[in-house]
């Protein structure tokens, strides 16, 4: 992704927990986090906004109309994070059908210049197929390919 994005800190020693602030209409506190799920080295990632109370979001809408920076910050964390842990798979689909839809758009904007360096999946119900352009996914699992150097 060569858009602009947020400066990010990484929270805690593993590369699983960055926050960052969305600073488009108001500031918003940002988390993204990649938890480990039941099926080994693969991690779910989740966006979430912080409350006041520090606690994580992950249904809120904010509308800060910064929507293509903070995809742009989410994709320099899975950057981070696969520099940590380069055999894992990351995995996520939207809160919502309108986030999955909106995460898919971002894919398909990116995707050529991102194969170079990633294995990008579609999820279409419990089925896994190289992701494509005019179909509609339930979820996405992306991989760093061996080959590659993430800086």
């Amino acid at each position: 992704m060569d858009q602009s994005f947020y400066p990010f800190q990484s929270i805690g020693p593993d590369a699983c927990r960055f926050e960052f602030v969305s600073e488009g209409v108001r500031p918003v506190r940002k988390l993204v986090l990649y938890s480990e799920t039941g099926i080994p080295d693969v991690y779910n990632l989740a966006l979430a906004d912080v409350s006041q109370a520090g606690l994580a979001d992950y249904e809120s809408i904010s509308n800060n109309g910064d929507l293509t920076q903070i995809l742009a910050t989410v994709a320099q964390t899975m950057r981070a994070f696969f520099a940590d842990h380069p055999t894992a798979s990351v995995a996520f689909t939207g809160s919502t059908a309108a986030r999955t839809r909106l995460y898919q758009v971002a894919l398909a904007r990116e995707v050529r210049a991102a194969s170079t360096n990633f294995s990008i999946l579609g999820l279409r119900g419990n089925d896994l197929e190289p992701f494509a352009l005019n179909r509609r996914y339930d979820g996405f699992v992306v991989t760093l390919l061996l080959n590659s150097l993430v800086s």
